[in-house]
């Protein structure tokens, strides 16, 4: 498990010098612990998969958040295959290789291009 997650935090600091540079650096709150929420399929119902409180990975997290250029958000056409802490929502965008993320309280969205080969092959969220 904790191997697990040291390859998510990897996987997120190499792919964030990927996202998109346009847009803007938004004020993130940050918190003690990530609470990682998975959907079940029915709607609007999530499960606790992981709760992470260890500082280092939390810290890494908020940084990667916190770099991010956040634009207005789209659309809520689908339910978020993943929240964090109630406030971020994951999306695994396939085929395009992408995950979309949006902060729910500010109403931005970014996109992080790349890595998602490498999350499927190690079953990071699943």
């Amino acid at each position: 498990m904790v191997k697990t997650l040291y390859i998510i935090i990897l996987l997120l600091v190499s792919i964030v010098g990927c996202s998109n540079q346009e847009g803007e650096q938004v004020n993130i709150e940050f918190e003690n612990k990530l609470i990682v929420e998975k959907h079940t399929g029915t709607e609007c119902q999530y499960v606790q998969i992981k709760e992470i409180t260890e500082r280092e990975t939390v810290d890494i997290v908020y940084k990667i958040f916190k770099n991010a250029r956040w634009e207005g958000a789209s659309d809520k056409s689908t339910y978020p295959d993943f929240r964090i802490n109630d406030n971020y929502a994951i999306w695994i965008l396939l085929p395009d290789n992408r995950i979309k993320m949006r902060i729910e309280s500010l109403d931005k969205n970014t996109f992080l291009f790349g890595g998602l080969n490498h999350l499927k092959s190690h079953s990071i969220f699943i």
